[in-house]
Order: structure tokens, then sequence, then C-alpha cells
């Protein structure tokens, strides 16, 4: 029985699967950063009083398996949906690389940030 690439098989990852533009996708290895930035605190004299942390951007890397082999893998500039996670949010593709075939699955890798507003 050969394996089907349907999108159901989630390989244990907890933010799988997840939706782009209404077609389902399992992802792989996801990686997410957050970004901050130190700011130092001065008094009127310049003198420094403290500093905190702002955060910036959380950013997002990985591996998609296509929902079927005519799936588009150019995934650049598009929605990627995440629920019943800590990350749930909405999450533009930045970037991606070249489709790889590996048996009957085709995987491309992705980076991107979550989405504001």
């Amino acid at each position: 029985m050969a394996i089907t690439s349907d999108g159901t098989q989630a390989f244990g990852i907890e933010a799988s699967p997840v939706t782009i533009n209404s077609v389902v996708y399992v992802a792989e290895g996801l990686s997410f950063t957050y970004e901050g930035e130190r700011k130092d605190i001065s008094d009127s004299n310049g003198e420094p009083t403290g500093a905190t942390v702002v955060p910036r951007n959380t950013t997002i890397s990985g591996t998609l398996q296509l929902a079927a082999s005519t799936t588009e893998p150019n995934v650049r500039q598009q929605e990627l949906v995440l629920s019943g996670t800590r990350n749930d949010g909405t999450f533009i593709i930045v970037d991606c690389g070249e489709a790889e075939t590996q048996g009957d699955y085709v995987k491309v890798t992705f980076n991107g940030y979550k989405k504001i507003n």
C-alpha cells in the first residue's frame, strides 16, 4: 500500500496540520524565535537608571509537506494559520526554498513572521 500525501499525518508535531489559503499542510520541524530589543533608560543628566526589554517580532521557520503533488510549492506571501498551540495566530511567509521530493511527499522549507494586525 502506498503512502498518500493527503495532509492528515501530523508526525507528532504539536502545531500540525496548518492551513494556508484553505489548504491543509503538514508542518514539520517548526522553530519559533521571540525577538526583543534592550532599551537603556537614562535620567535627565544622561546617567543610566535602568534598562528594559521591548518585544519585537515572532519569527517562524520550518518545513511544509505539500497537501498533494499538484499543490503549488511557492508559498511566499501566504498566510499560515496555527491554532491549538502557544503560538496561535497568523504568520506571513516571507520566503521559501525549492520543493524537494521524498518518496510520495513533496516538502518545502520556509521562513516568516507573526502578523501583528
